[in-house]
């Protein structure tokens, strides 16, 4: 997990742009790493879910450690302020004051509901859209610990395209080994699932002659980006020889942003909610014991 987390750091150093996002994915794996993480949350009647499309983490109960919580979120937003993003210092007030409470951005974090987004911004007085990077970024470790707790689906038995235990849909496709299986990859937990090959994960499409892929000529097989006409999604694909980890899939995706824009500016586009209208509950592990 270091030698991932110094390419974050590497890639922080190198460009500006990049920078804040990466430092953020940095914090999140130490947290995620760390001696003891798996007392960073923990879920309640964790019974296995094996229908092929509800999420494993649906209707369950996170139990999260409040201190640890609290130190990733105030960490987190010292190093916005230290990547000359001023929200961060007023994100840290908000958090000492109490106007931002921490486990409603875990929460919020967690089922991503763009109206309580909006509301926790206001709160903090910072746009929408830094909150929105901070929550996603902060509920990565409780969502890591969450997945080693639960265990997910069998892949065998995952059909959706949204992810199988906490429903985000996939930021990249690896096409694995020589037989080039088609696996989607989750950047919020880590999950990933079996898919089948000409089918769009994010409308369920399978009609070949509206599925197409962006590549540059020459590197069609080594990476592309798969699109679909009918919902105007796309996934970033490249080929791999195994499973990358999920500090790989986060910078694979931070780092081929390019594909990201070539996508865009032909109007496709990654759903920007989740795939599953989930519903977690989040407690103080105070509360409980």
């Amino acid at each position: 997990m270091s030698t991932i987390v110094d390419k974050f750091e590497q890639l922080a150093e190198q460009d500006a742009v990049l920078a804040p996002l990466a430092r953020l994915y940095a914090l999140a794996l130490r947290f995620a790493a760390a001696p003891g993480s798996q007392l960073l949350a923990s879920v309640l009647d964790a019974q296995p879910v094996t229908d092929g499309v509800t999420p494993a983490l649906h209707g369950r109960t996170l139990v999260v450690d409040v201190g640890q919580a609290t130190q990733l979120v105030t960490e987190a937003a010292e190093l916005l302020t230290r990547s000359g993003i001023a929200a961060g210092d007023d994100l840290a007030l908000a958090v000492r004051s109490g106007r931002l409470v921490v486990l409603d951005l875990v929460r919020v974090g967690i089922v991503t509901t763009p109206e309580r987004l909006e509301e926790l911004g206001q709160r903090a007085g910072v746009s929408p859209g830094v909150v929105a990077t901070l929550a996603q970024t902060v509920a990565i470790p409780f969502l890591v610990t969450a997945a080693r707790a639960i265990g997910g689906q069998p892949a065998s038995t995952w059909h959706a395209g949204y992810c199988p235990l906490c429903a985000a849909w996939p930021v990249v496709a690896e096409f694995r080994g020589l037989e080039r299986d088609r696996w989607l990859r989750c950047a919020r937990c880590g999950a990933g699932w079996r898919f089948p090959h000409q089918h769009c994960p994010f409308c369920g499409n399978s009609d070949h002659r509206s599925l197409r892929y962006l590549a540059e000529e020459g590197k069609q097989d080594a990476q592309r980006v798969e699109v679909c006409e009918v919902c105007h999604g796309y996934v970033k694909t490249f080929a791999t020889l195994g499973a990358w980890s999920h500090g790989e899939v986060l910078l694979q995706d931070l780092t081929t942003i390019e594909l990201d824009l070539v996508a865009v500016e032909r109007g496709y586009q990654r759903p920007g909610s989740l795939g599953f209208p989930l519903a977690v509950t989040v407690v103080a592990r105070e509360l409980v014991a």
